[in-house]
């Protein structure tokens, strides 16, 4: 008896989603074409849109009342490390009402990445700050098409990896 071919069908983020982390880049911009089989790897032809890279502010409003804003491009994710905690901010869609950017966020965990926020703009990072437990409140803004230019380069401080560690404090930016 030969062996007959058989289809199934799976889900297709999860592929977009380790596509996005091998190529460094937001699964949202990860356009899957092909898969092929190569021995025991599988082999993704992909593409990423040509149209305009989202910005946002990231507003930190820290427990002292300080608050601080960077600028963010979203065309991979951005690595940014509050009070200490480092988080990543990937770009997850518009709202349809609004045309407001939404974004996902994870939190560092030892060597994994924690969901924090799947979709949406608010979010809270537990941490410390002078050795107590505190809650710090962040928010995506979405800049006016006049900012759009100055919110494309982003003024934080730019390091190469956002799974390195460190403890700057309020946006100490890892931004890409």
């Amino acid at each position: 008896m030969a062996d007959s071919p058989e289809t199934v069908r799976i889900p297709l983020e999860p592929l977009r989603k380790r596509v996005a982390d091998a190529t460094d880049r937001s699964a949202s911009y990860v356009d899957v074409q092909e898969v092929a089989v190569d021995g025991t790897t599988l082999e993704v032809t992909f593409a990423t849109p040509d149209e305009d890279v989202p910005a946002i502010h990231i507003v930190v409003e820290g427990p002292t009342g300080r608050i601080d804003t960077t600028p963010a491009r979203l065309d991979s994710p951005f690595g940014l490390n509050v009070y200490g905690e480092l988080l990543r901010v990937e770009y997850a869609g518009r709202d349809t009402e609004t045309d407001e950017i939404l974004v996902s966020v994870s939190q560092r965990d030892g060597e994994e990445w924690r969901t924090i926020l799947g979709c949406g703009r608010v979010w809270a990072v537990e941490t410390t700050y002078e050795g107590d437990p505190v809650t710090v409140t962040c928010h995506a803004e979405t800049p006016s098409a006049s900012e759009d230019d100055e919110a494309a380069e982003p003024d934080a401080e730019v390091e190469d990896d956002p799974d390195e560690d460190s403890n700057d404090g309020l946006l100490g930016g890892l931004g890409r």
